[in-house]
This record gives structure tokens, C-alpha cells and sequence, in this order.
């Protein structure tokens, strides 16, 4: 897991509807990353159960989404999810993917 995972867990528990692409996240002022970037994180998140793709490039947050964020779940030791305290600038993109 690293920071991006969060906001991005954050950012769809907080929308309304539930739903975003991850070019939507990727438009919000707290990501700064490019939305392929975004898109490849939301792919790994639904693989592991924190997200649910719902098709065309779209994600819901799932109970353990939720859970993850409420400190009640430990990715690492539910899905073999590689655990980082990886800063913004190690992996960082620019919004134009560069």
C-alpha cells in the first residue's frame, strides 16, 4: 500500500455516488499523480479486494475498503498486499504522465 492507495480509498468513500474513473480522481487537488498512474493503482486495489471494478474503467469502494480505512483491516496480511511508507516523490508523476 502506499499514500496514493489511500486518497484513493478516501476519495471514493467520500464521493456521493460511489463511482469514479480514475481520471476523475486524478483531477482532484490531492492527487498528484497522472490518471494512467491512478488507473494502474485502482487495477491493483481491485485485485486485492479494496475496490470493485464495475466496468468501463470505473471503481466503487468495497467493505474492506471501508474497513481498511477504519484501521480494521491489515492488507498485508489479508492479500499478500506489499506494504510501503513510500513518500509522494518516489513515485510521483507528473499529471501529464511524464
Amino acid at each position: 500500500m502506499v499514500l496514493l492507495d489511500d486518497r484513493i480509498l478516501e476519495l471514493l468513500e467520500e464521493e456521493e455516488n460511489e463511482y469514479m474513473a480514475p481520471s476523475d480522481i486524478a483531477e482532484d487537488d490531492r492527487i498528484h499523480y497522472s490518471s494512467n498512474h491512478v488507473g494502474r493503482r485502482c487495477k491493483k486495489l481491485a485485485e486485492h479486494g479494496l475496490l470493485l471494478s464495475v466496468g468501463r474503467g470505473v471503481y466503487t469502494i468495497t467493505d474492506d475498503g471501508r474497513a481498511y480505512l477504519r484501521g480494521e483491516y491489515n492488507a498485508a496480511e489479508q492479500n499478500d498486499v506489499e506494504v510501503s511508507e513510500e513518500s509522494n516523490n518516489s513515485e510521483a508523476e507528473g499529471k501529464d504522465g511524464a
